[in-house]
């Protein structure tokens, strides 16, 4: 077994260095302007003047207009308004100012590209600009970073830095001006002081501040008659997770992210119930491929909850929408910013734990044979003879038998017996590796007064905890606005991005997964060290060696044999153009375009074994082709009949265009052992392709009222056309409508009391896929590949009537909400309650039988939601050097049965009025008092009737994120969890079945394995009497009487009857967790200690991730919110490095 050890992240950052000097290359040339005249001598600068009688003030202009020179005088004794002749013809500047100044006496001072004059008449002193530096402080004295200091009436400008301070260049007399979102504005002018105190108020009329909404419309907050949440993409980046919507975890209330455990899965996303719509850069990808975007690019994600937000995407936003907004280029320097994380994944937060006190076997009894799984090798179970146990009669001490490493005998071919021991305590800690995160990413900006531009390149390493499996992310950005006009507008931006991985494990219960080999079906008889040759010597390529052949995988052998190849080319790119037509009206278009080619690779090896079959060897090839153009043409008007009476109105037109293709070719065995090659098939090979194509038309409005500055009401409206449904029945109206009042502007409020709104929203939604994934083939008839019958193929139509009257599934969601905020705006509260009505459900109804039909689409079902979600958030501490701030969410959904199709009774167990996560299952007979209730034989008898055992939906989810900052230093940290709802746990249940549980280890155990059986259940037995139930099972009489459970049987017996998994209340268990989610502790250097280094900023911080959990939940995470044989769960820990030049 051949290992490369790659240093990738060094590789990468000399890639991504090498990339950012083409990129600096690329910004020189792009933006370069031309050497400032003022840095040129006048005698180099060539100007052309021919006038008559004209005044000064006009030649200068005239000058000024060839030169781009700037001229400052005081017009003193009338001198700007003294008439000369001119004639002059490619002369140098310095030759043209000493002939004005022989007819009108005057000398003058350079000073960049401005010349200062000074007429003769009279001396005027002129001063250089001197350096102006200050502090800004908001109310309570705390410095304010990123506030902008601008030179009134010029392009001249700074900011301040992180603790409130900046430094300007200013004359006397200059008008400095301070602005920052949240704050009032304020003027100082500069006098001679050389500093500057400045304190800035809190503006109530921003508080509310702009938000980025559906369609990439950015409106006031206040505004909006809906609750959106934004989280900042600063707080993704240095505890960063490969997916950047895992970082969102317990920071949005109604937002529940599962997050998976393993190595490149797409974490669960629902929000209020549903899977929201991924909206990037106001353009929808719905592809939902997140691992291509890089954290590092972005500026805020927004999520909009529910379709009253998102009405306008239509059909695709009916489940509200996540917004995405990347970061532009800004300030009016070149820039260059560099990020540099590393995170290793050295321990696990959960992880299964087995015994060790028992090995291979069935019944305390085992013997190697050849590995096929018959005989005294017990078909793999775990409940095989006492490991380590002492024999004097042996060389080795300790009892002995034969096992699959076993050398045989020369002289009779015979195994030898080995000790029969504990090799394999930490089998699973052995296997697994230390996993990697490593991400290096450098972006450049620029900007300067009609454009701006930015540029990053990104690379992504991770290591997975299994060996020999990675995954590669390299992202290109480049973004960039430019203003042609003063009325146009050009906004571009094009992403790439790449993501590779020649491995990465395959997830669920099977043979596939390395935990059915290692915490199974694997004693600790077996070292998995010992199984690093995974070939049987001289049969190399053909045969896996492995302590079992017949039923299990050697891991080493899956890992580097068994491969998954994935790698994905992605390019989303958008262009938006925006005219001003006047100062009311405009228009913007807006295109987009989302593609990827994904080209994926299945290897399976001879020998590899599925449920009791051993392959022959398989090659697979599957790629797919993937494309959404998206364009928009948005019409804007905004007209203020009064100060207290204001109309803001959109209209727009949108089509969308997908195209995806999908295809694979695959072999059927292999002839050549090991060579993966589509020519290499043992027989015909086979393929399958699978096409979609469809295109929607809409067309929209939206229109905002204003009225007395604190009542909004917006309506808005969209038709979808879709071309995949029939004529008849392919085109959808969805109406919203919202509004806020702002209470706290239309009357006086106790003074702790300082913010108070009021909101709600309606609108109505359809879903043009009318369920999960059917298109036309609910519609039209559809056929599929049947048997092959002497060579040749048949085809299969479907067993469903279809139906071209279905209409599709359409949700009435409505909701209201208070918005507060108290003392000084130091503490606030969202508070939100909806209710979302789902009909013309799709159900599946049976048919005739004469109809050679099985069933028929219709419609019916009627579904309500409805939850309730609570933001609070606040300085609970500030003083001039410390602070204290906490945000918490929490939220509660439920979704409940409201009608049934045809008036039936039931529906998968369910009644009109119950809730939808009910759990029904099967178990075991209990009376009346919940006592299990057993057989004659000792084993408890099954219920034919399966049972209400709990609700799989939490109680509540929540996150509290505290944040506490010590002059220039940073503690974060985010706790979140659930409480309430239950789980099935796969791992639990086979552990127990396959006598690898540490709870298998007591004295029953002991008994067993000698043949004796002394397991009793707790429980009784029916002595007399019977019981009968109605057809759903309740009890309609019972005249049992029952006594206690007397009959002992063996405790394996017993185990592997009721752990099977057949019977599986036992199985479940509650989801109610809590994580300490995430740390970070920064520091930002002061600006003095950088000093006039090129570093203009330097942020360090320890980060840490998934550090602490509790749960009372054995073995697994509850966090996935699934466990099927899930991968074990593990810290993060590391450290960020963010530089700026």
């Amino acid at each position: 077994m051949k290992k490369k050890i790659y240093n990738t992240s060094l590789i990468s950052l000399k890639k991504i260095l090498s990339i950012a000097c083409l990129l600096i290359v690329f910004l020189n040339a792009a933006f370069a302007t031309p050497r400032s005249n003022g840095e040129q001598n006048l005698a180099e600068v060539k100007c052309s003047i021919r006038l008559t009688n004209q005044s000064l003030e006009q030649v200068f202009d005239l000058i000024h207009k060839q030169t781009n020179f700037s001229f400052v005088c005081v017009d003193r004794n009338g001198f700007l308004q003294k008439q000369i002749s001119l004639n002059e013809t490619n002369s140098n500047l310095e030759q043209v100012l000493k002939k004005i100044a022989s007819a009108v006496p005057f000398t003058y001072i350079k000073l960049s590209n401005k010349i200062i004059l000074k007429p003769s008449e009279k001396l005027v002193i002129i001063q250089a600009p001197r350096v102006i530096k200050g502090h800004v402080t908001d109310k309570d004295n705390l410095g304010i970073p990123g506030v902008s200091v601008l030179i009134k009436g010029t392009n001249t400008g700074t900011v301040t830095n992180q603790d409130g301070d900046f430094s300007i260049k200013a004359d006397n007399g200059a008008v400095l001006v301070f602005k920052n979102i949240g704050y009032q504005s304020k003027e100082v002018s500069v006098g001679d002081a050389n500093a500057y105190q400045v304190q800035l108020m809190e503006d109530s009329q921003v508080l509310s501040e702009v938000v980025v909404t559906a369609l990439g419309i950015k409106k006031d907050r206040a505004k909006l008659g809906y609750v959106v949440q934004e989280v900042q993409g600063e707080n993704l980046v240095k505890a960063r997770e490969p997916n950047i919507i895992n970082s969102l975890t317990g920071r949005v209330a109604g937002l529940n992210i599962t997050n998976s455990t393993d190595l490149f899965q797409d974490p669960g996303i629902s929000l209020r119930g549903r899977k929201p719509l991924i909206v990037i850069d106001g353009i929808p990808d719905q592809s939902a491929d997140l691992y291509r975007v890089n954290a590092d690019d972005v500026e805020s994600v927004t999520v909009l909850k529910g379709a009253n937000a998102s009405a306008l995407y239509g059909s695709i936003g009916q489940n509200g929408a996540i917004m995405i907004t990347t970061k532009r280029g800004k300030g009016k320097d070149l820039s260059i910013d560099v990020n540099s994380s590393t995170q290793i994944q050295p321990s696990f937060i959960r992880i299964p734990e087995v015994q060790t006190e028992y090995g291979a076997g069935f019944k305390g009894k085992y013997t190697y044979v050849d590995g096929s799984g018959g005989g005294p090798e017990g078909s793999g179970w775990i409940w095989g003879p006492k490991l380590d146990q002492v024999d004097p009669s042996t060389s080795s001490g300790f009892f002995e038998t034969p096992q699959f490493n076993s050398p045989r005998n020369p002289v009779t071919g015979q195994l030898v017996p080995l000790p029969f021991i504990s090799r394999g305590k930490n089998n699973v800690k052995d296997f697994f590796q230390t996993g990697i995160i490593a991400s290096n990413n450098i972006s450049i900006t620029q900007s300067g007064e009609k454009g701006a531009f930015r540029a990053s390149a990104s690379h992504i390493y991770q290591k997975g905890i299994v060996p020999n499996t990675d995954l590669q992310n390299s992202s290109f950005n480049i973004s960039g606005n430019y203003k042609l006009s003063d009325n146009f507008t050009v906004d571009a931006r094009l992403n790439y991005n790449r993501q590779f991985t020649k491995n990465f494990p395959e997830t669920g219960y099977g043979p596939t997964n390395y935990l059915y080999n290692l915490i199974l079906w694997t004693g600790a008889d077996v070292s998995v060290a010992d199984l690093r040759d995974y070939w049987v010597p001289g049969k190399k390529g053909i045969q896996q060696r492995n302590y079992n052949t017949s039923y299990y995988n050697n891991p080493y052998f899956q890992a580097y044999e068994y491969l998954r190849g994935y790698d994905k080319d992605n390019t989303f790119g958008s262009l938006n153009l925006n005219y001003k037509i006047s100062p009311a009206f405009s228009v913007q278009f807006r295109n987009g375009i989302n593609s990827y080619g994904l080209n994926r690779t299945y290897k399976e090896p001879m020998s590899y074994i599925g449920y009791g079959n051993k392959s022959r060897g398989q090659f697979t090839v599957a790629t797919g082709n993937y494309i959404d153009l998206v364009s928009d043409l948005i019409g804007d008007y905004n007209h203020t009949f009064t100060e207290k009476f204001k109309l803001h109105a959109q209209v727009g037109a949108a089509n969308y265009y997908r195209n995806n293709k999908y295809g694979s070719t695959s072999t059927d065995g292999l002839t050549i052992p090991g060579f993966y090659n589509l020519s290499n098939s043992a027989n015909p090979i086979q393929g399958n392709n699978f096409v979609e194509e469809r295109r929607t038309s809409s067309v929209y409005a939206v229109l905002d009222l204003e009225f007395l500055n604190a009542i909004y009401l917006t309506v808005t409206g969209r038709n979808d056309v879709i071309s995949s449904l029939p004529t008849a029945n392919n085109s959808f109206f969805y109406p919203s409508v919202s509004s806020s009042v702002v209470i706290s502007q239309l009357t006086k409020l106790p003074k702790w009391f300082s913010y108070l709104k009021a909101r709600g929203s309606w609108s109505r939604v359809s879903s043009a896929t009318l369920n999960d994934n059917a298109y036309t083939y609910s519609y039209l008839p559809s056929f599929n590949k049947g048997t092959i019958w002497n060579s040749v193929p048949s085809l299969t139509f479907g067993d469903a009537l279809l139906n071209r009257d279905l209409k599709p599934q359409t949700s009435d969601s409505w909701e209201v909400g208070l918005d507060t905020k108290f003392f000084s705006n130091r503490l606030s509260l969202e508070a939100t309650y909806y209710q979302t009505r789902d009909f013309n459900n799709i159900v599946s109804v049976p048919t005739s039988i004469t109809s050679a039909y099985n069933s028929q689409l219709a419609n019916g079902n009627v579904f309500q939601r409805r939850g309730f979600e609570f933001v609070l958030s606040g300085t609970l501490l500030k003083s001039s050097d410390f602070s204290w701030n906490m945000a918490v969410n929490l939220s509660k959904y439920r979704r409940y049965l409201k009608e049934i199709y045809g008036g039936a009774e039931t529906l998968n167990f369910l009644r009109v009025g119950d809730r939808t996560d009910k759990i029904f299952t099967s178990v075991y007979q209990t009376n009346n008092q919940g006592q299990v209730i057993y057989g004659s034989n000792g084993f408890p008898l099954n219920d034919t009737f399966s049972r209400f055992i709990g609700h799989q939906s939490p109680d509540w989810t929540y996150g509290i994120e505290n944040t506490f900052n010590y002059k220039a230093f940073t503690l974060k940290f985010l706790v979140d969890g659930r409480l309430g709802g239950m789980m099935y746990s796969t791992t639990n249940q086979k552990m127990w079945w396959g006598g690898t549980n540490p709870g298998t280890l007591n004295q029953y155990r002991v008994d067993a394995n000698a043949g004796r059986s002394t397991f009793i259940g707790d429980g009784v037995i029916v002595t007399s009497g019977s019981a009968t139930y109605d057809a759903v099972g309740n009890i309609i009489s019972d005249t049992r009487v029952f006594a206690p459970n007397s009959r002992a049987v063996n405790y394996i017996d017993y185990m592997t009857n009721t752990s099977n998994g057949a019977y599986n209340n036992y199985n479940y268990f509650s989801q109610t967790f809590l994580k300490l989610r995430e740390v970070t502790i920064g520091w930002q250097v002061p600006s003095k200690l950088l000093g006039k280094s090129f570093i203009k900023g330097l942020d360090l911080s320890l980060v840490g991730r998934n550090l602490l959990l509790f749960s009372k939940m054995p073995n697994v995470d509850p966090d996935p919110a699934v466990d099927n044989l899930q991968t074990p769960s593990t810290r993060s820990f590391g450290f960020n490095v963010n530089l700026n030049f």
